[in-house]
């Protein structure tokens, strides 16, 4: 993957990615702590797939950032998003590997292969009946093919959002769908909330797990740490959180669920 070169011709979406895109992979000295946090769930996504070359499908990939490392560790990798200039701004920075780019909606798209592993990040917030996205979702799977969805945590200490079930009808909150772009959601899940969504879609094996504590994201002022601390002490400390018990859940802001199509 090559850095972006900047066009003043891009679409305000374009330009809006190209800064998120410079602070999360190209310039740690912009802003250390978002560096620090994209690479963080970069990894944990990449481990997810492992060294066997997969059949790999990213959804809501936005400028495709893991759809493009996966397919330059050996994966072959479909990115779907609903925007084609976000689309078109991550071919441009294509160098190599098996990657296929797709513009639709998850809902309606037409995709025949059959998918090892399906990544949904950060999407389930943005809309109001998560069971039939992921129901929809686990259709492209193969069977025995993971689907691994990301989401804020509603029990983090700093959330300050109503979790799913406190929603109430979800007609009411229809018009709000895909409105909230990545930095801004209008509700969050529990981790018993998101099991629930995986296991009423059908998936089976369903397990789930909070990550980001505020020594990753930067919360609470961590994120001056981030400016002399070393990563991997970051990173040491981080796991360390994630891991105590019964607070855990309450110092991480996401929350991970990992599920698989029957066979």
């Amino acid at each position: 993957m090559k850095p972006p070169v900047y066009n003043p011709e891009w679409t305000p979406e374009q330009k809006a990615i190209y800064v998120h895109d410079m602070q999360e992979i190209w310039d740690r000295k912009l802003a250390p702590q978002i560096w620090n946090l994209y690479h963080n769930q970069l990894d944990l996504y990449i481990g997810l797939a492992g060294d066997e070359p997969l059949d790999i499908l990213d959804v809501g990939c936005a400028q495709a950032t893991l759809a493009l490392k996966l397919a330059e560790r050996g994966h072959r990798v479909t990115a779907v998003d609903i925007r084609q200039s976000f689309l078109d701004y991550a071919a441009s920075r294509y160098t190599h590997g098996d990657i296929t780019f797709v513009c639709g909606n998850a809902f309606e798209v037409d995709i025949e292969r059959k998918f090892d592993l399906v990544y949904a990040n950060q999407i389930l917030e943005h809309l109001v009946y998560p069971v039939e996205f992921t129901a929809r979702l686990s259709q492209f799977l193969k069977p025995g093919g993971r689907l691994v969805m990301t989401t804020p945590n509603g029990e983090y200490l700093k959330n300050g959002l109503p979790t799913f079930t406190e929603l109430g009808d979800p007609k009411d909150w229809e018009h709000l769908q895909f409105s909230a772009d990545g930095d801004e959601h209008f509700f969050a899940y529990t981790v018993e909330e998101l099991k629930t969504v995986a296991v009423d879609a059908g998936l089976q094996n369903v397990r789930a797990s909070w990550f980001e504590s505020p020594w990753m994201s930067g919360h609470m002022k961590f994120r001056y740490l981030h400016g002399f601390t070393p990563r991997g002490i970051l990173r040491a400390l981080d796991k360390m959180s994630v891991r105590l018990p019964l607070l855990g859940k309450k110092l991480t802001h996401q929350l991970l669920v990992v599920g698989e199509r029957g066979a």
